[in-house]
């Protein structure tokens, strides 16, 4: 059996690039690394031929697999092509890990929350609008007990909590001054403290619980959250592998919390997961393990047809 061509789209200078890196070594094959921003993809006029997808000298068409590692934001028309990039390359039949469609559920925020409501899973009451006075009326009806994000971003960055109708004011201004998007979520109190699952391929690999610093309410490890392993119970994984289905993806990290009560609420599905906190805690060797399941995915390749290229 030949060795599998295996690309990681991601920009320079992550951890996690060069990790994949480590583990690909252990597996004696050759990982390829492709800037999403040089991406060129080509709809030849020749009747029967296939749309082409390149990254400098990389025909990542002629890939086996692709892992999405980043996806740096830019203009609407940037963003958007990038994706029409992926799902040409998936429909080539390359593997695409994660697939386009999950990556663009689990980065907008409010899309995310309504796969994972529609599935009949437990999520933080959210409203979402543009008008600041419709912002303002959502934020008194959660009873000025709301957390403000932005509809896309990661690692806490952008996120408030602000502490009156006044602060709550401000945050709109500013936002609506960048044409931003309100999203407003209750705030539960979960004691400082929430959960990250991940999932690989229908089962959950490593859990761990992050609690945040003191004084602060952001568990983010990026933010000076602390970490430390968690056998999360068949409930909790059960949720978890719900979640990740939800929106579509084979690699995912699941944030859940929980309230006063115990009861347990899905905050969203990362479908570009960190692993360094929950490998390190857990002891397991999580981009090995990573990488393994885009080993066997393409596979699939040699034995099933390309399709049709569907934007």
């Amino acid at each position: 059996m030949r060795t599998p061509r295996i690309a990681i789209l991601c920009g320079a200078n992550l951890w996690h690039v060069d990790d994949l890196l480590r583990a690909a070594k252990l597996r004696d094959i050759r990982l390829e690394i492709a800037d999403p921003e040089k991406l060129r993809a080509e709809c030849p006029s020749a009747e029967g031929s296939s749309p082409a997808v390149r990254c400098g000298g990389l025909e990542l068409t002629e890939f086996d697999g692709l892992v999405v590692r980043s996806l740096p934001g830019g203009s609407l028309e940037q963003v958007i092509y990038r994706m029409d990039a992926l799902q040409a390359l998936q429909s080539a039949g390359v593997a695409v890990i994660n697939p386009p469609k999950a990556l663009e559920a689990a980065v907008d925020k409010y899309l995310c929350l309504c796969r994972l409501q529609e599935a009949g899973l437990p999520v933080p009451r959210t409203l979402v609008c543009e008008d600041p006075q419709e912002a303002m009326k959502a934020f008194a009806e959660l009873k000025e007990q709301a957390v403000l994000k932005p509809l896309f971003g990661s690692e806490g960055r952008g996120i408030l909590r602000p502490r009156s109708s006044e602060e709550a004011r401000k945050a709109f201004e500013e936002i609506a001054s960048a044409r931003g998007v309100f999203y407003l979520q209750e705030f539960i109190d979960h004691g400082g403290a929430d959960l990250r699952l991940l999932v690989i391929d229908g089962q959950v690999t490593a859990s761990m619980a992050r609690t945040a610093p003191p004084g602060e309410w952001l568990t983010n490890i990026a933010r000076g959250g602390s970490a430390e392993s968690l056998e999360a119970g068949a409930a909790l994984e059960n949720l978890a592998l719900r979640a990740a289905a939800a929106v579509g993806a084979e690699i995912a990290g699941v944030d859940i919390i929980q309230g006063p009560d115990g009861a347990p609420r899905i905050l969203e599905v990362n479908a570009i997961p960190g692993w360094r906190a929950i490998s390190e805690v857990s002891g397991k060797d999580i981009s090995l393990a990573v990488l393994d399941y885009v080993l066997a995915r393409t596979t699939e390749r040699e034995t099933e047809p390309a399709g049709a290229f569907q934007p």
